[in-house]
């Protein structure tokens, strides 16, 4: 049985808003080259990632986790995707392991086992998908406050902006 990688979230997250399409979609980005996964992955040397269409598509599985995180659904979403791709808890000498029977569940396996175990310390609150007007790229917040809400300091800026000038013009017209 194929042992699953380990990955660390903030290589998930930018590998979820360069593969999934709803990001993609939502920046213009349909027509552009994906990166290199194994780089945004941190992907073990040797170990084999799918296809474009299937990294694709395990980035796709992955968003609506993130996408569900707004209204309390991101365990739900977690739990269905843990059940389709079915890794096995292996105890080993260095702690828990994961390991998939099928070769090609590696990729949403380690997805999913990575934001399990970011769960499993962290309120499905502190993931989402950015709240600027033409994002949906996702995020993880671990700050102490637990309040973030964009994607990226440029998002939030883009957001303070349009709302200041929101209320200036509705001043003007007043």
């Amino acid at each position: 049985m194929p042992a699953v990688p380990v990955l660390d979230v903030r290589h998930v997250v930018a590998f979820v808003n360069e593969y999934a399409d709803p990001p993609r979609e939502t920046a213009g980005e349909q027509e552009t080259p994906y990166p290199d996964a194994h780089d945004l992955l941190a992907w073990p040397p040797g170990l084999a990632l799918p296809t474009t269409g299937g990294l694709v598509a395990a980035a796709n599985a992955v968003f609506p986790v993130f996408a569900a995180a707004r209204d309390g659904r991101a365990l739900e979403e977690l739990n269905a995707l843990l059940r389709a791709v079915r890794p096995l808890p292996v105890a080993a000498p260095g702690g828990l392991h994961w390991t998939v029977g099928d070769a090609a569940d590696l990729l949403p396996a380690a997805l999913a086992t990575c934001l399990l175990a970011w769960l499993m310390t962290h309120e499905q609150a502190r993931l989402g998908t950015c709240h600027a007007s033409r994002c949906v790229d996702v995020y993880t917040d671990a700050s102490p406050a637990g309040q973030r809400r964009f994607c990226s300091a440029t998002c939030l800026n883009r957001h303070k902006v349009a709302a200041y000038r929101q209320r200036a013009s509705a001043r003007k017209v007043t």
